[in-house]
């Protein structure tokens, strides 16, 4: 009896030590990756049965907004909220080939309104971002690979400032070369930057309001720059497809198959600078840009809807006329200790109607745009941040003369407060 009690105890305690030794090589790997994914980032973490690292994070914002107008319908909310929960998941993983990155940014939204308008509530599922990289390649929904400054430090879902910061489908390729340098060539969507084909005499009667075909080809961008300990700088570039119906006579519209094709272009110059001489953590962006037939690129802030600049114009003899313009953008961030930062930004853009029709029937030979504003943000909490933000905005025609195809006004302007309560985990 006794005999059996210990060959079953001892062939328990084999089949135990047996287990655990099967065992040991696959903890040490789990180990082994724990701390490879604590060497990608604060926050990754292993997942079991796999060689990927995941992130899984997200915010909280509470936003309130005040505004004042001139001159916008009186139907418009001057004070409105959204509460806003975004979640993030990133997952890596290492390969032959480099690292195989999957990325999301979802954003869940309640509003009282929407921005310079009227109600009424709504909840909204709105994607930021949602793409793959792999091997140099981008393929999904992103930040344009136009964009640079991309309103850096300026808070809020609805912020009012000039400057491109737009979110895109695309397939995009980065070179990564040494010394900070990189470089992408992109094809992105061109619905997203549409502008439209406008009539230059809108007075005709039965005349198309938007003479812009459907599909055209992608937009093709392409940037080069520099990362370094002083800052950034990065060149930008961008050919937009402008395809137009041809109307047969002036104030009939166009029924065939026929159109006319241009293109326009943007270019961008962008410098970002660290100034840790003023404080730790302070940085100052300057950015400016040009464009002749893709007014999107330009940024421009229109609270009111009221004369807003097409790619180009529609003569009745169906030529057509490209708008140009340019802007100019600043953003200074200082912290004025562990707990207090505050950013100070602005803006400058104009554009050209460069079609002698359009001048007469819209009242107006050009449009200017510009916006100052700043915040404050107290972080009383690691990863919990509290910010009142201004801004100012500014929309004007010059050569005013109302038409009643332009601005009711000569000049419109808009004050906007936020106060905003975030949580980061």
């Amino acid at each position: 009896m006794k005999r059996t009690y210990l060959v079953s105890a001892a062939a328990l305690v084999a089949a135990s030590t047996g287990a655990s030794a099967a065992d040991l090589p696959v903890k040490a790997a789990a180990a082994a990756y724990v701390k490879q994914c604590a060497a990608v980032g604060e926050g990754f973490y292993y997942v079991p049965g796999t060689d990927t690292c995941l992130r899984l994070g997200g915010y909280t914002q509470a936003q309130g907004y005040y505004n004042t107008y001139t001159d916008y319908p009186s139907t418009n909310n001057k004070t409105y909220s959204i509460g806003l929960f975004g979640m993030i998941l990133d997952a890596r993983t290492n390969t032959e080939y480099g690292v195989l990155r999957s990325y999301m940014d979802m954003r869940f939204m309640w509003r009282t309104s929407d921005a310079w308008s009227d109600g009424p509530n709504s909840s909204e599922f709105t994607p930021w971002n949602m793409y793959i990289q792999y091997g140099g390649f981008t393929f999904g929904y992103a930040q344009s690979f136009f964009d640079f400054y991309a309103n850096a430090n300026v808070l809020g879902q609805d912020p009012a400032t000039i400057g491109d910061d737009t979110r895109t489908p695309l397939v995009a390729y980065t070179w990564e070369f040494a010394q900070g340098w990189s470089a992408t060539v992109a094809a992105e969507d061109s619905a997203t930057r549409d502008g439209g084909v406008n009539p230059s005499d809108p007075s005709l009667e039965d005349v198309s309001e938007n003479y812009q075909t459907g599909t055209r080809i992608p937009d093709f961008v392409a940037n080069i720059g520099q990362t370094g300990d002083c800052g950034q700088f990065q060149l930008s570039g961008a050919l937009h497809q402008v395809s137009a119906m041809l109307p047969t006579s002036a104030g009939v519209n166009y029924v065939g198959a026929s159109d006319t094709s241009t293109w326009g272009y943007a270019v961008q110059a962008g410098l970002m600078f660290n100034l840790p001489f003023i404080a730790e953590g302070d940085s100052l962006y300057l950015q400016s840009a040009y464009v002749n037939g893709a007014i999107s690129y330009l940024g421009l802030i229109n609270a009111s809807g009221d004369f807003t600049p097409p790619d180009a114009y529609m003569n009745a003899d169906g030529t057509v006329s490209k708008i140009s313009g340019w802007n100019f953008t600043a953003q200074f961030l200082h912290n004025w200790n562990e707990k207090w930062q505050s950013a100070f930004f602005g803006g400058y853009a104009k554009f050209n109607l460069d079609n002698a029709i359009a001048e007469v029937a819209y009242g107006a030979t050009s449009g200017t745009n510009y916006n100052l504003g700043a915040n404050l943000t107290w972080t009383p909490v690691k990863n919990l941040a509290i910010t009142l933000q201004y801004d100012y905005n500014s929309y004007a025609a010059n050569g005013y003369v109302n038409t009643g195809y332009g601005l009711p006004v000569q000049n419109q302007q808009a004050h906007q407060v936020l106060f905003m309560v975030e949580r980061d985990f």
